[in-house]
């Protein structure tokens, strides 16, 4: 008799949702790590502005500088709106993997069932094949005392 876990239609379901907890979890690291990126990038972009302003030696017109201060505003304004961004992204990162944890608690007590079911069944049929055991060793016992 093999053994078939009672739940494992259950145990399976709760699997997936645990992997799709976890993929999740991986994407939303990944806006994260995008946001991070572009940021770095807009950083840079402001320092290079910034270094070619102070290098500027001779006539300089104003319209530049002020296209400069302009675009260095804007620069910080899209900054301002990816640390919010990034903000929000990790209160989501943080509810995926309070929701990954979740599951990955509901898959490990379904395993643990599993394992003490699979441990009662083992004892149980080892009992039974025990029982097979004696019962045919006393059976041959009988019939060598009859002879």
């Amino acid at each position: 008799m093999k053994f078939q876990f009672r739940f494992a239609s259950i145990l399976q379901l709760r699997q997936q949702v645990r992997d799709d907890a976890g993929m999740a979890m991986g994407q939303a690291i990944a806006a994260i790590k995008r946001v991070d990126d572009q940021s770095s990038e807009i950083g840079a972009e402001r320092q290079t502005l910034r270094q070619m302003g102070q290098t500027r030696i001779g006539n300089v017109s104003v319209d530049s500088l002020l296209a400069g201060g302009r675009y260095d505003l804007q620069l910080l304004t899209e900054l301002e709106s990816l640390a919010q961004t990034k903000s929000q992204l990790l209160q989501e990162l943080d509810r995926r993997r309070q929701a990954l944890a979740a599951a990955e608690a509901e898959v490990k007590r379904f395993e643990r069932l599993e394992a003490k079911d699979r441990q009662q069944f083992l004892a149980e049929q080892a009992k039974r094949e025990q029982a097979e055991i004696d019962d045919a060793t006393s059976r041959k016992y009988a019939l060598m005392r009859r002879r």
